[in-house]
């Protein structure tokens, strides 16, 4: 039995379609499955695990700070996302100070990176002949971007004292020069560090 060559193109075709959608839903699960670099630390003489009623402060404003890493827009998105991560984790919201198990804060800290990326730059045309490519010739350069990385820190203080009784930190979540910023990926990452408090037994 003869296949056609057109029989033969179709199969191709159907076999390269079969490939891009599959590329295109390992692609789609890996933007939809965010990971984040999150780290915490503790002070091991507080009772974390016992803390259920939280009272959320704005971090003090200072004089002179980056007015990315701290401004009235961001301040509002990184307070209700960390209030309603604590409240979805089973956390009471206070109503004030005096009345919470332990005060929740923030912090930004903005940090300055190259990234190297790889430029291909080609010229003429290439062409696809019986299997052989030709045609067409390509150097590589690299191109270095300045850019800001972001530091989300949460911090856990005793409502007395003020100290420092946990904090959690990570990167990835925060973009402050974008104005194409996900509300979703910031809570994402707010949940991400949350989930380490209170820490547990082997962290």
């Amino acid at each position: 039995m003869q296949v056609s060559r057109a029989e033969t193109v179709q199969a191709r075709c159907g076999t390269k379609a079969i490939l891009v959608a599959f590329c295109w839903g390992a692609l789609l699960g890996l933007v939809g499955c965010q990971t984040f670099d999150v780290r915490s630390d503790w002070d091991d003489a507080v009772a974390l695990e016992s803390m259920k009623r939280f009272h959320f402060e704005d971090p003090p404003i200072v004089e002179g700070a980056n007015p990315f890493a701290d401004n009235s827009l961001l301040r509002n998105r990184v307070r209700a996302g960390i209030e309603q991560v604590l409240e979805e984790r089973g956390f009471e919201r206070a109503g004030a100070r005096a009345s919470a198990d332990f005060v929740v804060t923030y912090g930004v800290q903005l940090e300055e990176e190259l990234r190297v990326d790889g430029v291909t730059l080609g010229t003429g045309m290439g062409s696809w002949n019986r299997g052989y490519a030709y045609g067409g010739a390509a150097s590589t350069t690299s191109r270095v971007n300045a850019y800001q990385e972001a530091t989300l820190i949460i911090d856990v203080l005793a409502p007395e004292s003020g100290d420092l009784a946990w904090r959690g930190w990570g990167r990835g979540m925060l973009t402050t020069r974008d104005r194409n910023r996900s509300d979703e990926r910031l809570n994402e990452g707010i949940r991400a560090i949350l989930e380490r408090f209170p820490p547990v037994a082997g962290d």
